[in-house]
């Protein structure tokens, strides 16, 4: 656990938090991968710069949007620094869909190339809550465990005790996607298999979590985490459908 950074500044300290840095690393991480994927597809330039203005306006509103949507979830939470960052995704998506058609970008072309450095601006952000200290596990007796020092969140509800390191297994997760996706995957199937894995794996991580979850009574006994990743399969699953079906109708006209 590494919280924040201190900087001196002659007399002043200055403290860099790095969950926010690691948010950042992750943002340029983002622009400069999809910037170098583009260029590699050989996709025309002006249309790769007003994807990538879009792209930065969907992040930002994303974030906007998820640290709303955090204080309704976790009331008793007063920080503004904390998000979730399910419901970042999911508005990010959205404005990225209406930016896409205000600045008359092809959206599908330009959003399966994005989806492996959306794993990894994501991979960044969960090293960011690790090292923050925040998104923890559930006690735990396996080799996994990690201690967290005496003034961590785990520390604070657990105990002096380890705990499963959720934000990690997350950040495997992603990592994993990401790499999939950009070398395993052919670029048609890549927003199937990240809304699909994505959901199943956060789904799963879920239950290890020991910090609040928040609260939505829709399903019982289900966080609303679990709720934002049941919608991320169910659309990877209405997406493949779709497609399968466009290629049929395609292939019919042949």
């Amino acid at each position: 656990m590494w919280p924040s950074i201190s900087i001196p500044f002659g007399d002043q300290t200055a403290q860099v938090y790095t969950y926010s840095l690691m948010v950042g690393l992750g943002l340029c991480h983002l622009l400069i991968g999809v910037d170098a994927a583009g260029r590699r597809s050989g996709l025309p330039r002006e249309e790769m710069g007003r994807y990538l203005y879009c792209l930065a306006i969907a992040s930002t509103g994303g974030w906007l949007v998820s640290m709303l949507i955090t204080r309704l979830l976790y009331p008793g939470d007063e920080s503004w620094g904390a998000i979730a960052a399910m419901p970042g995704l999911i508005a990010g998506l959205l404005l990225l869909a209406l930016c896409a058609k205000l600045f008359r970008v092809r959206l599908i072309t330009y959003l399966e190339l994005t989806i492996p450095f959306i794993c990894y601006m994501h991979a960044w952000g969960r090293l960011g809550c690790f090292l923050g200290g925040c998104c923890h596990g559930a006690p735990t007796d396996l080799f996994l465990g990690i201690q967290f020092p005496p003034e961590s969140q785990a520390c604070q509800v657990h105990g002096d005790i380890p705990v499963h390191p959720t934000q990690l297994y997350e950040m495997c997760l992603l990592i994993g996607l990401g790499v999939a996706t950009q070398i395993r995957t052919t670029q048609s199937h890549r927003i199937t298999f990240y809304l699909i894995g994505y959901g199943l794996g956060r789904f799963c991580i879920e239950f290890l979590r020991g910090d609040d979850r928040g609260t939505l009574a829709i399903i019982p006994g289900v966080s609303p985490s679990q709720h934002m990743a049941m919608l991320f399969v169910i659309a990877g699953a209405a997406w493949w459908v779709q497609h399968n079906r466009i290629i049929k109708q395609q292939c019919s006209k042949v």
